[in-house]
């Protein structure tokens, strides 16, 4: 008898632990089929390419071809590993620095060609697709409220959008809301509210800035008389007085009427803002970039009143200058292709003086020295420590279009033709009611503060801004269009 030795004991131990493993996972498998199999559950199976039929009578040629397409493929990527390495070689030796940026520049050149149509495309879409949104409200509301940057309320109007609304039919009425009357001192608040009420009813208004959700504050007029800096308050002004307007409207009619009020206007003039106010708490949102409401969308204030909020119009006419449209917000300063003209613009109807205090500067003699300046002080750098003059310029705009430059602009004066053609306020005011709502409002106009103590920048006023050509090629008649 041979012994057996230890070493063989030891050596069979382990393969029959292997075995036990095995046999369990090939029970657990089976389990697991047998539950899939009462639930219903099949396995899928992987569905394997049958390849070329034999019966197929072309199947020679089809293999050939596949073989021909192989041999072109593997070709290529000789050809092209052969280039790379030829590159390497060039690039060591230092021969390639011209032909390498032709080529670059080549391809850089194919693909701004074809981004430039595909954005064009898109941007054309999207505009024509704010339009027809507005031509929605328009044709829903009974009252349209067009809100105005107390800035430039002349640069803020849209002379077509208003002819819209006259268009539409003699039910609907027109009122313009003067937005942001805390950026600008009380004397032009004033004077533009007495321009304006000789053509259509105006209202002064400040949103709330407050950024909790709900339970937005209002400043009652009698609070407003009392405060002396409206400046710091983060309430609402004005809100009593527009629902106030809108009330009258709605019993202005023998029977109570529940109305609809439409909010037009360019983009980042306060829409949104407006309805948030109103409302009391935050059901629509709200964003300093133009352009961020997308749809009309309706709010149900009261009973008695239902507000919608439309998307700013964006394609506009600007009599061949852009940088005109970029300062009144219209356009999105990231994606603006030249943004030191509208810089430039700037500098033309801001003094350096104030400019200098503002961003803590020595003197500057032109607009690229200005723009180096900000960007060492903003620490604005590119590799290698090159000044990154297009990130400042943006910044720039940001800070005028966000009002930390302060500016302000004065009605102009009234021709004797244009002030005897103005008769629309008497006829709306009966409805509206305007003499009561215009009292209750003088006490928090008032209490705004005055040139003396706020120092802004006088800008002259801009011109009222028209829709494109190629907008008005849309007919407003066709409801059936945008109904869908």
């Amino acid at each position: 008898m041979v012994k057996k030795s230890k070493k063989s004991k030891s050596k069979r131990i382990p393969l029959r632990k292997k075995y036990k493993v095995l046999k369990k996972v090939k029970e657990h498998h089976k389990k697991k089929a047998k539950e899939a199999k009462k639930l219903g559950l099949k396995r899928r199976k992987v569905e394997k390419d049958p390849g070329i039929p034999n019966e197929w009578p072309f199947k020679e040629q089809e293999l050939k071809a596949l073989e021909e397409r192989r041999a072109r493929a593997v070709e290529e990527l000789e050809q092209k590993k052969a280039a790379r390495k030829e590159r390497a070689q060039k690039r060591k030796l230092g021969l390639l620095e011209e032909d390498d940026n032709s080529t670059k520049e080549a391809v850089f050149e194919e693909k701004s060609k074809d981004e430039s149509t595909t954005t064009g495309k898109h941007r054309d879409n999207s505009d024509r697709a704010f339009y027809k949104e507005l031509v929605k409200v328009i044709e829903a509301s009974d009252v349209i409220l067009e809100v105005l940057d107390a800035r430039d309320p002349l640069g803020t109007r849209c002379a077509d959008m208003e002819k819209m609304v006259m268009k539409a039919g003699p039910e609907k009425h027109l009122v313009l809301l003067l937005n942001k009357i805390d950026l600008v001192p009380r004397e032009a608040v004033e004077k533009w509210l007495k321009y304006l009420r000789e053509e259509l009813p105006a209202v002064a208004f400040k949103c709330s800035t407050q950024e909790q959700r709900s339970k937005l504050g209002w400043k009652s007029s009698s609070k407003a008389a009392k405060s002396s800096n409206l400046l710091q308050t983060s309430d609402c002004l004005g809100a009593e007085t527009l629902i106030k307007l809108l009330k009258n409207y709605s019993r202005s009619h023998d029977i109570k009427k529940s109305i609809t009020v439409g909010v037009i206007g360019l983009p980042n003039v306060g829409k949104s803002s407006l309805i948030n106010s109103l409302k009391r708490c935050h059901v629509v949102n709200v964003g300093a970039t133009p352009g961020l409401t997308r749809s009309m969308q309706e709010v149900q204030l009261d009973k008695n009143v239902k507000l919608l909020d439309c998307p700013g119009v964006v394609m506009l006419k600007s009599s061949g200058n852009d940088a005109a449209i970029t300062l009144r917000n219209c356009k999105r300063i990231e994606k603006l292709e030249d943004p030191i003209a509208p810089v430039k613009e700037i500098l033309k109807l801001c003094p350096a003086k104030v400019l200098v205090t503002l961003y803590k500067l020595p003197t500057f003699d032109s607009v690229n020295d200005f723009l180096q300046k900000v960007a060492t002080v903003r620490g604005k750098l590119k590799k290698g420590g090159i000044v990154d003059v297009e990130a400042t310029a943006r910044i720039i705009l940001h800070d005028w279009n966000e009002g930390k430059i302060p500016y302000y602009t004065m009605p102009p004066t009234r021709n004797q033709e244009a002030a005897s053609e103005v008769k629309i306020v008497s006829e709306f005011g009966k409805e509206f009611k305007i003499d009561e709502v215009y009292n209750g409002e003088s006490s928090f106009i008032g209490s705004l503060k005055s040139m003396s103590d706020f120092q802004p920048v006088e800008v002259p006023p801009s011109c009222p801004l028209q829709f494109d050509e190629k907008m008005l090629e849309i007919p407003v008649s066709r409801r059936s269009i945008y109904s869908s």
